[in-house]
């Protein structure tokens, strides 16, 4: 990899150009489906293949809890799609999430709260924000749609704190 690229894509140097792509990813995913799938799946697996054994456990554990709390509010009608099932760009977004979860926001948040604060605002917030600006994704009545995310956001979070820790004590030779 060249030298100007390399900064953007080490997994174990995070900052804020790591936080642009993965704004990058998300707005493409959302905005664009059909056309940023590809470059967000080729990037995924390229950054899946460089983490360590415990690192890649951490992004799976996050991404397939993300995707069955998703399953769970989609069947609760919390939110609705055009499809009946999950859409691909989301299931993709959700792997998208949680490796920049574990590059990128997990580092700098260390305490309990500050996670659970993090997907207290931020769950809700990526979803309402998706609402706004894609076509096939609805929303219920915003109180009632903060009530429910907020919370599930802030345990889904903590738990993905806790499932990192455990990991990498229980892989510790692997990190």
């Amino acid at each position: 990899m060249n030298g100007v690229l390399q900064p953007w894509f080490r997994p174990e140097q995070p900052g804020w150009r790591q936080l642009l792509l993965f704004k990058a990813g998300w707005f493409g995913l959302v905005l664009q489906p059909v056309y940023s799938t590809a470059v967000v799946l080729l990037l995924l697996v390229w950054w899946l293949w460089q983490l360590k054994p415990a690192q890649r456990l951490t992004v799976f554990t996050l991404w397939g809890s993300g995707l069955l709390l998703d399953t769970l509010l989609l069947a609760g009608g919390v939110f609705q799609f055009d499809s009946v099932w999950l859409p691909v760009w989301l299931v993709l977004l959700w792997g998208w999430f949680s490796l920049f979860w574990l590059l990128v926001f997990s580092p700098f948040l260390q305490r309990s709260l500050g996670v659970a604060l993090f997907g207290l605002i931020g769950g809700p917030m990526a979803y309402w924000g998706g609402a706004q600006l894609s076509h096939s994704l609805q929303i219920m009545a915003e109180t009632e749609f903060w009530l429910i995310l907020a919370p599930a956001w802030a345990t889904l979070l903590l738990w993905a704190r806790h499932a990192e820790l455990w990991w990498w004590q229980r892989l510790k030779g692997d990190i």
